[in-house]
């Protein structure tokens, strides 16, 4: 998911297990947008809540059964699970897994289940989206894998998350998702995107500068904007995804992109940032019980979002910024009044049944 989804998995000690390697041949805006009526046509199955749930599925570890015992809990409130299982090499082949053990529990829960197409290796890798999305027989051949793989395992669609794209590969980009787009016409499968977050158009952007919003819009059934990681592990403490600054990526986002297509990220994790110079990703779960170990969360009125600061065993001082129940309340609220398609959570697992009890309360 961006600057931000590379140091999540980075923080989480990401482990990517390539079992397979597939090769299917050589083949701001001054008035606010948010509460005009929708227009145009919804490509998303009727929602099991007023609004479509999303929710990224990810190993992070061998063993890992966290996404599966959520989705195993969760599943009345879950439309489909993107499985983050695929990674592109330069060629446009696919190395991974299909996770059918998931595919398999969704499947008899009536949820969609995508294949999550990336480009992270220790961070996500311009050179890889580079190579596969600028030459034509690459790309084709990343369309070709990409269709064959949804056959092969009986999948809904594809997730698209290729992110640090150069920003000269724009135009490739949404070449590739139009060609990908049209290999799926036929068979009806659903393309979605995940986009990084921004709040005007800024294609100088190193980092959210090779998307193009309208484009995406225009080609994609889905796509999720990720409002999260507004501070990164990279960088100063401060709020994940502040109310103001969510409200502005959503205000600019419903401008360009047909509200009916967007989800609007969730994040269900926090940062703890140390004196020492360490920061550290928390779960949404874990962050509840530090607050707790610590006094309790505090509230920061501007960005409506929970923190708290404690001194560790060593002396160093903690700052962890989070989310909790009354900063998802504010969050929903705006998916609801803004008309958007729905929401996509980073990641299953990482809450507890207080997020389902409020996420089902706010979109019902």
């Amino acid at each position: 998911m961006k600057k931000w989804f590379t140091f999540i998995l980075a923080a989480l000690v990401f482990v990517f297990l390539p079992l397979c390697s597939y090769n299917h041949g050589n083949s701001t805006p001054a008035e606010s947008h948010l509460n005009q009526p929708e227009t145009g046509h919804s490509h998303s199955s009727p929602s099991k809540l007023n609004k479509f749930v999303l929710a990224y599925y990810a190993v992070d570890y061998t063993g890992d059964m966290l996404s599966y015992d959520s989705l195993n809990s969760n599943y009345t409130w879950i439309d489909s699970i993107a499985i983050f299982n695929y990674l592109i090499d330069g060629r446009g082949n696919l190395i991974g897994q299909p996770y059918s053990q998931a595919v398999g529990l969704a499947k008899s829960r009536d949820i969609k289940s995508l294949m999550l197409v990336h480009n992270y290796v220790e961070g996500f890798s311009s050179g890889l989206a580079h190579q596969v999305l600028s030459v034509e027989e690459n790309r084709s051949n990343l369309e070709n894998n990409i269709l064959s793989l949804i056959e092969e395992h009986g999948l809904d669609g594809v997730n698209i998350d290729l992110e640090g794209i150069p920003i000269q590969d724009r135009e490739y980009y949404s070449i590739f998702l139009q060609e990908l787009k049209e290999k799926f016409s036929p068979y009806g499968f659903l393309l979605s995107v995940s986009i990084p977050a921004r709040t005007a158009e800024d294609i100088p952007n190193n980092w959210s500068g090779a998307y193009d919003y309208v484009r995406i819009g225009e080609i994609a059934d889905l796509v999720a904007v990720m409002t999260y990681d507004e501070h990164w592990f990279g960088g100063a403490p401060g709020p994940i995804a502040s109310l103001p600054w969510v409200e502005r990526v959503l205000n600019y986002s419903v401008s360009q992109i047909p509200r009916e297509k967007i989800l609007l990220g969730i994040p269900a994790y926090g940062y703890d940032w140390s004196s020492d110079g360490e920061c550290r990703s928390v779960s949404w779960n874990k962050a509840g019980e530090l607050a707790s170990e610590n006094g309790g969360a505090n509230w920061h009125d501007e960005s409506s979002t929970p923190y708290i600061t404690y001194y560790d065993k060593s002396g160093d001082k903690h700052e962890t910024w989070f989310e909790n129940e009354s900063s998802l309340e504010l969050k929903l609220d705006l998916a609801n009044s803004s008309g958007v398609a729905g929401v996509a959570i980073w990641r299953l697992g990482f809450e507890d049944a207080g997020f389902w009890r409020t996420l089902t309360a706010k979109l019902s």
